[in-house]
């Protein structure tokens, strides 16, 4: 009986790589994970900055992403606070990134989280966003790749409208109080002991300082914007101030960019829907975009958008 050899199938079409887009930030880090078009997979992890990334605590960080993720990725983009063009700490970011993911440092790309930030929102040199999560900055990116950049100095020098202000203004006010000898009322009152545990000083005390840097702070932006739903004056006048500190970063990258659209973005701008509301009013013609920068970076790892920073 003559062989017969039967007909070959045809073979699986390939599927598109896994693509990990990470957002990291003082409060969070945001992750999406990508297969072409597609949404695998999407969620937060802990805090994750280039200061932190080869310390206990970054190593924790990235073990929690890891175990976070429906699969592991075959590509990685992520923007990280604290990562300027052309440092050293690029290359060791990636490097410390792939060891963690099981990549090579060849399919891994980072750049600072404000590049991201503005790619998700602008093209080079087509406008001026203004950032307000954890800090606050106002960031410009010329057509020939320059930034022009105000704020951004971080919660001991200024980030004044962002998250760390706003908590930071919460305690002040009542602190304020126990300073007279009693104990702070009122909505934005009620809303601090219900993250803090109470307002006594012991305890105000342990929560701001059992946790590094300003995510603490920034953990009570929502305090003050809830309280300002309920109508506490003191509430709504820290979103008034943080709104003119906004708009003035604006106003300075206008000076050195010229008059280019506005937009501004970021978590604190969503603790209440008075808040966009008080910088519409102190900087006329702003626009308040949503856009998802985990998803930027995850299409930046699928080669869709090139990459500023490697």
């Amino acid at each position: 009986m003559p062989c017969h050899t039967p007909p070959a199938h045809p073979s699986a079409p390939k599927l598109p790589p896994l693509a990990l887009g990470l957002d990291a930030g003082g409060s969070g880090t945001q992750w999406v994970l990508l297969r072409g078009p597609q949404r695998v997979g999407a969620g937060t992890a802990p805090p994750l900055t280039t200061a932190l990334l080869g310390t206990p605590a970054g190593e924790t960080a990235l073990r929690s992403l890891r175990d976070a993720l429906p699969a592991l990725p075959e590509r990685l983009h992520a923007g990280l606070p604290g990562l300027s063009a052309g440092s050293p700490q690029a290359e060791t970011a990636r490097a410390h990134l792939a060891a963690a993911l099981g990549l090579s440092p060849q399919q891994v790309s980072v750049e600072g989280d404000l590049a991201l930030a503005y790619r998700a929102h602008f093209a080079p040199g087509a406008g001026i966003l203004i950032y307000a999560g954890t800090g606050s900055i106002a960031y410009h990116v010329t057509a020939s790749g320059d930034t022009f950049r105000a704020g951004g100095r971080g919660y001991r020098i200024g980030d004044d409208g962002a998250g760390a202000s706003l908590g930071r203004g919460a305690l002040r006010h009542v602190t304020d109080a126990l300073d007279f000898g009693r104990e702070a009322t009122g909505p934005l009152a009620e809303e601090v002991a219900a993250i803090t545990g109470g307002l006594d000083w012991d305890t105000l005390r342990a929560f701001v300082y059992a946790a590094p840097g300003a995510s603490a702070l920034a953990r009570l932006a929502p305090a003050v914007g809830r309280g300002a739903d309920r109508g506490d004056a003191a509430a709504l006048e820290l979103l008034r101030e943080a709104a003119t500190s906004l708009a003035e970063l604006g106003r300075r990258v206008q000076v050195r960019a010229g008059d280019l659209p506005l937009r501004a973005t970021g978590g604190a701008l969503r603790v209440s829907s008075l808040f966009p509301e008080l910088l519409r009013e102190c900087l006329p013609g702003v626009e308040i975009e949503w856009c998802d920068h985990a998803e930027a970076a995850a299409r930046v790892a699928q080669g869709r958008e090139r990459v500023s920073l490697l």
